[in-house]
């Protein structure tokens, strides 16, 4: 058997590589594609890789892309990568676990334009859309593709002969056997609200993310690591007083790393909010507003950005 390549963002969530471990692929078999700025995968990276794996002897089989990466929400090039994975024949897979919700918005479902030409697609509903957790959906073009991939054919389950159309027996198309049907809860919630439902509720956390970035660029004690963000994922630095006027030099970053956790932590302790934080690559912590809440409002935005101001102002 040759030695498969796949082929990802440095950016994409970690089950990808953990994922290639479990299944024999090998992690070192997963070429991490370098992202620009935005975090969005780079095209002439991800081809040069292609072509030097196939210049190792290995096997290209499959680029995973990412629409709404966990931490920047930054949406891949779809469109580009389905070109290239034509072009070299590679499964075009798209995780938009994350960011699948916003196919729902007229406004923002351009932002996975080029989706359509995947050969499959994961979408979690309870992220974006708020579904109540577990709901993740696995969804292929290729008809019974599934099912010979998965299918032992075991007659004191699946019988044949069965009064009603057996393709329903998901059992048999997926890895475990017996689980729960994660989907009713899913179809419930949009038999409730409906499909405009569900884009107003998308729409709203869009409004509210922008708003708070519109808000925060008005000010001299914050500052965002990404300039326009695609999803609801808000990431940002806090500037205490001592800060803001320091050159940005080693000892700068450096203390401006500590910032987030501490402020995280009197958040805890506090018992205000809860809000995340990361490094990524370079950059020193930063704080991650991620919105999936439509009940928030403009006001619940300032609080935010209010309360993180007075708890990091004497630091």
């Amino acid at each position: 058997m040759p030695r498969l390549v796949l082929f990802t963002s440095e950016d994409a969530h970690y089950s990808i590589q953990k994922l290639a471990s479990f299944m024999g692929i090998g992690a070192n078999n997963v070429y991490s594609i370098r992202t620009d700025a935005c975090g969005k995968m780079q095209m002439d990276h991800l081809e040069s890789e292609i072509l030097r794996a196939k210049c190792e002897g290995g096997h290209p089989f499959m680029v995973s892309a990412t629409a709404g990466t966990t931490v920047l929400g930054a949406f891949d090039p779809l469109t580009q990568i389905a070109d290239l994975c034509e072009k070299y024949q590679l499964w075009f897979h798209v995780d938009a676990a994350w960011g699948g919700g916003a196919l729902v918005s007229p406004k923002y479902r351009t932002l996975l334009a080029g989706i359509e030409r995947a050969d499959s697609v994961t979408w979690n509903p309870h992220k974006l859309l708020a579904a109540p957790q577990q709901c993740s959906t696995f969804l292929t073009r290729h008809t019974n593709l599934l099912k010979q991939c998965h299918s032992c054919n075991a007659s004191y389950l699946f019988q044949k002969d069965k009064f009603y159309d057996t393709k329903y027996d998901t059992g048999d198309k997926h890895i475990q056997c017996g689980r729960r049907a994660d989907v009713f809860k899913f179809w419930l919630m949009w038999k409730a609200k409906g499909t405009m439902g569900l884009q107003k509720h998308t729409e709203k956390v869009f409004e509210m993310a922008e708003y708070f970035t519109e808000q925060i660029r008005q000010r001299s004690d914050f500052e965002m690591v990404v300039n326009e963000p695609e999803c609801t994922n808000v990431c940002f630095w806090y500037l205490p007083p001592s800060l803001r006027d320091c050159p940005r030099d080693e000892v700068f970053w450096a203390k401006l790393h500590k910032v987030a956790p501490k402020i995280k932590e009197r958040m805890m302790k506090d018992g205000s909010m809860m809000i995340t934080y990361q490094p990524l690559r370079q950059k020193p912590n930063f704080f991650r507003l991620v919105l999936q809440n439509s009940s928030l409002e403009k006001s619940d935005m300032l609080h935010i950005i209010n309360k993180i101001a007075q708890l990091g102002e004497d630091l």
